[in-house]
């Protein structure tokens, strides 16, 4: 195995477990584009094995701190070891993440499971000579009725890499019917965001929905297939309104809450324009819900990402009835728990009203969050009540 030096800076996060080699921070460097590299501390002590990419901001992708010999076995066990962290979910739905990339120790793979057809995000350069291997094993462990590779991320191309979309097993269905907690959503995950559906809000659906009393008003913003307002629904809420820009989502929102019984309206319009507008009307929400896409993908654009989320939450707060509820999300890493609950003081101030906190949000367990692995925790959210 070829061998690349690092600097003092890589070699102290390193020893720390961060799991990324900046390009910057390779000092001396052998080995080919997606080859398997022994990294080493200035002094020549070992630090880790992991997979190259020198067209990527991010060199190296750690996969052991030891010394061990990368096989098929090495990879077995790390995907059987993340499969069995997600057996606290069985009996309460039949959709999950089975590996969540670094935080399972696996970087740059993603693996959904919807109703045990598999969706694969391969986001690096390290995955592709390893596809084949991959695919074998996910045959063995888990049986899926199908394999879909969904390879579409923002990373691919900062990897130098194509998109890859495509059934790789089995069937995929237009439409794939799964089950959380009681309800039933339709995921399509050719065409939906991501792999199709949010599972990483799975705990958070559940509570926020716990909230929820006969006969409320709920308005659910960047709805998507309509998952949240769908469970308010559920729990009784009289009146449910979904809000997307995408068509296709709204369509699929539609299809969800006929399936569930629900009775509701999607509007299509944008998130700002609509909440703009709706001071002016006389619609009042007993609880509103923001679940935003990342904006901000990149450290530098944090700052504008803060910025829309409190014009979100300032218009967010001028509709809600006395006694009413937000739920606030971001699902940046670049946004923090911190800038997100200043975002919510700042909004608050510019509406003349205090802030109580009833509910933190992260993401779901089944979305590890690993100390050492800052990235890993990207999802988090408030429920809040105006005073």
């Amino acid at each position: 195995m070829k061998s690349i030096s690092v600097n003092r800076s890589a070699a102290d996060r390193l020893r720390a477990f961060h799991p990324w080699v900046y390009r910057t921070d390779i000092q001396a460097a052998e080995g080919d584009p997606g080859e398997l590299v022994s990294v080493h501390a200035p002094g020549g002590a070992f630090l880790g094995i992991g997979y190259y990419n020198p067209a990527s901001e991010i060199g190296i992708r750690i996969l052991s701190f030891s010394r061990t010999e990368i096989n098929r076995d090495f990879f077995r066990e790390r995907l059987l070891t993340a499969f069995r962290k997600r057996e606290f979910l069985a009996g309460t739905t039949d959709a999950c993440r089975l590996v969540h990339a670094e935080a399972d120790d696996l970087p740059g793979l993603v693996v959904d499971d919807y109703a045990g057809h598999l969706v694969l995000q391969l986001n690096t350069l390290g995955w592709e000579p390893l596809r084949n291997l991959l695919l074998e094993e996910l045959l063995e462990l888990r049986q899926p009725k199908g394999i879909y590779e969904k390879s579409d991320a923002a990373s691919r191309r900062r990897e130098g890499l194509a998109t890859v979309d495509g059934v790789l097993h089995g069937e995929i269905p237009g439409r794939i019917e799964i089950e959380e907690a009681g309800a039933r959503f339709l995921v399509n995950v050719r065409e939906g965001q991501k792999t199709g559906f949010f599972l990483d809000q799975r705990r958070n659906r559940e509570t926020v929905s716990s909230y929820v009393e006969a006969g409320f008003d709920v308005l659910d913003v960047f709805a998507h297939t309509g998952a949240f307002g769908i469970r308010a629904g559920l729990r009784g809420a009289g009146r449910v309104r979904l809000v997307d820009i995408s068509r296709e989502a709204l369509a699929l929102a539609r299809e969800n809450m006929a399936a569930n019984g629900v009775s509701g309206e999607t509007v299509r319009a944008d998130a700002f324009d609509y909440l703009a507008d709706a001071p002016g009307t006389r619609d009042r929400y007993d609880l509103v819900i923001l679940d935003p896409p990342p904006f901000a993908r990149v450290r530098k654009n944090a700052d504008g990402a803060l910025k829309g989320l409190r014009h979100l939450i300032a218009q967010s707060l001028r509709i809600l009835r006395p006694g009413g509820l937000l739920a606030a999300f971001s699902c940046s890493h670049h946004v923090s728990q911190d800038g997100l609950r200043l975002a919510l003081l700042e909004a608050a101030a510019d509406r003349g009203c205090r802030i109580e906190i009833l509910e933190h949000f992260f993401q779901d367990r089944d979305h590890p969050q690993i100390l050492n692995v800052p990235m890993s925790l990207y999802l988090k959210g408030f429920l809040v009540r105006p005073l």
